[in-house]
């Protein structure tokens, strides 16, 4: 099963790819070649060899539409762990995709803590004599702290934001911008967003966040938000006892859950098979209906979003 910590980044980045070249721009100041689109292209980076290489998620851009030619690729890789296997592949990944569009090509390694992005940012020396290869990398040091203003203008930028911060200091006021934010994001992306955040964050982060959202402290911006985050901290409040609070917040979770779930399907097949919702209604695992969620929501088609309920369905 695809972690949270790992997919939650790609997530975000299949939905709204021009925030990786705002990134670019922003944190490493590059000069990017103009360009007025950013899309999720085939990130099958296999030679001739027999060796599947495949990166965490490849970008064109463009300027122009599809018919316009690349201007720039871009390799995303999420690490979660130091893999010195890496550093022979990565620059093999860069070569090839820079071999197919004939365009300049840059390797960018998102990081999920301080010391893995301080590893990944090594420039590899092995490769060319004098001209070292150095990624670029986005540990949570160098993603922007997003405040409710930004958030408002960028939501996407505050999504990235709190799966960054979250649970780091001072990463509370970060999340809460980044819910603010979502109030200007329809439709599932929105609540794919929802739960992208609420599942990357800690037990200490998360009541620390729930403490914020009591109902009556906090004005929720939009139904599936009021109902997400706002049903079970009620339920557990009127059972008056701390077991029942907890009870009531898990209870009120794994049932948002579940519904968002059954929502993303619908909306990506306009229907939802009856073994499948048997499936869901009964599954008491919240990090295996979040992982659902990350897995339909990213889907590029609908045909994979069969495939996925296809395997739910047969309780894989």
């Amino acid at each position: 099963m695809p972690s949270i910590e790992h997919e939650a980044p790609l997530a975000v980045f299949r939905v709204e790819p021009g925030l990786v070249p705002a990134l670019l721009r922003e944190v490493f100041g590059l000069d990017l070649p103009a360009f007025t689109s950013a899309e999720v292209i085939d990130s099958d980076l296999t030679q001739v060899q027999p060796v599947e290489r495949r990166a965490d998620l490849v970008l064109c851009l463009r300027d122009g539409g599809d018919d316009h030619p690349a201007v720039m690729g871009i390799v995303v890789e999420v690490q979660r762990a130091r893999d010195d296997a890496k550093r022979f592949s990565w620059p093999l990944y860069v070569a090839t995709l820079h071999a197919r569009l004939q365009r300049p090509t840059c390797l960018v390694v998102v990081a999920t803590d301080d010391d893995v992005a301080r590893w990944a940012a090594t420039p590899i020396t092995a490769l060319q004599p004098g001209s070292p290869f150095a990624p670029l990398v986005l540990g949570p040091d160098q993603v922007p702290h997003v405040d409710v203003e930004r958030a408002r203008r960028e939501p996407w930028m505050a999504v990235i934001s709190a799966l960054a911060h979250g649970n780091r200091p001072g990463g509370i006021a970060v999340t809460l911008a980044a819910l603010a934010g979502l109030a200007n994001v329809s439709g599932d992306h929105a609540a794919l967003c929802y739960d992208l955040i609420w599942a990357s964050l800690d037990d200490a982060a998360r009541r620390a966040l729930e403490n914020e959202m009591q109902p009556g402290k906090y004005e929720y911006k939009s139904d599936f938000a009021r109902r997400y985050f706002g049903e079970g901290l009620e339920q557990g409040r009127q059972e008056g006892r701390e077991e029942g609070r907890e009870e009531g917040r898990e209870q009120g979770r794994l049932e948002a859950a579940r519904s968002l779930v059954l929502e993303l399907a619908a909306r990506r097949l306009g229907a939802v098979d009856d073994a499948v919702r048997a499936w869901v209604g009964a599954c008491a695992d919240h990090a295996r209906l979040a992982a659902l969620v990350v897995e339909i929501g990213a889907a590029p088609d609908p045909q994979t979003v069969e495939q996925v309920l296809v395997r739910v369905a047969a309780g894989r």
